[in-house]
């Protein structure tokens, strides 16, 4: 039974065909044109509902709250009305997060299903020696782990991203419009944090493609070893196979708590 001195840990290299990569993952998003725009549509009111609800606070306060402090029988007729129409802006933004995160999820389904069958089909034209030279986990891993990962970013990075370019767009234009030197004091800040966050990305990326490399590996030996069973049964070989394992997991275990770091 092989130890886990063979699996032992690379540095971090840079994606390669990153160019090819995501044309092929834009090939397969690319049938789902309606459903896209129906998406971008719903994202776009979800965030423009945040935005306009945001604003709505300045004049609920300065023309309907302020003005009805120390009266002792105030008119609430305008204020309820303002009210219900912050709930019908918020009500809208809820429907169309709802409708966006569901036709996402229909279409990261069906993308992840054509993927995985895709990447099956080409399984079976690859030549023996590419099983010999790679375990069973790190085969599985590829299904499972990795392709997961796309599906985060199909449900929800990509979601995220636009919807947040356009908050953000939005809430910066409301800003210079009711101050612009405290947009001047805002910029200043969110570039600081922008460049704290860049630095933190480029350290939790070599750790999470860790994280995904150390998962194979467990993957391969826990495959092996339920393989080999009977041999490490004859030979007395659990406590070695123990102590691999937990070399292995540690290693998981490490490079996971750097990616969520």
């Amino acid at each position: 039974m092989p130890g886990a001195k063979r699996f032992e840990k690379k540095g971090y290299a840079k994606p390669k065909h990153t160019r090819s990569t995501i044309k092929r993952l834009a090939s397969y998003m690319a049938q789902y044109k309606a459903l896209w725009i129906a998406v971008f549509i719903l994202i776009a009111v979800n965030a423009g509902s945040s935005v306009v609800s945001s604003y709505a606070i300045k004049p609920a306060l300065n023309d309907y709250i302020i003005p009805l402090i120390g009266k002792q029988n105030p008119d609430l007729t305008k204020f309820i009305k303002m009210l219900a129409l912050v709930f019908s802006i918020f009500a809208a933004g809820a429907f169309a997060s709802w409708g966006s995160s569901r036709i996402m999820l229909h279409i990261s389904s069906d993308v992840l299903f054509r993927i995985r069958s895709d990447l099956f089909e080409k399984l079976e034209t690859l030549p023996i020696k590419y099983y010999d030279t790679r375990t069973h986990g790190e085969i599985m891993s590829r299904f499972t782990n990795d392709i997961d990962t796309l599906r985060d970013v199909f449900s929800q990075s990509l979601m995220q991203l636009f919807s947040s370019a356009l908050t953000v767009s939005g809430i910066f234009a409301m800003m210079i419009v009711l101050s612009p030197a405290l947009t001047l004091i805002a910029v200043a800040s969110i570039a600081f944090i922008m460049l704290l966050a860049a630095f933190v990305g480029k350290k939790s990326a070599g750790a999470f493609c860790d994280q995904q490399k150390n998962i194979g590996r467990v993957n391969g030996y826990v495959e092996e070893l339920i393989e080999g069973l009977r041999v490490v049964k004859v030979f007395n070989h659990e406590r070695e196979a123990i102590a691999s394992f937990a070399l292995l997991n540690g290693e998981l275990c490490a490079s996971g708590t750097r990616a969520n770091a």
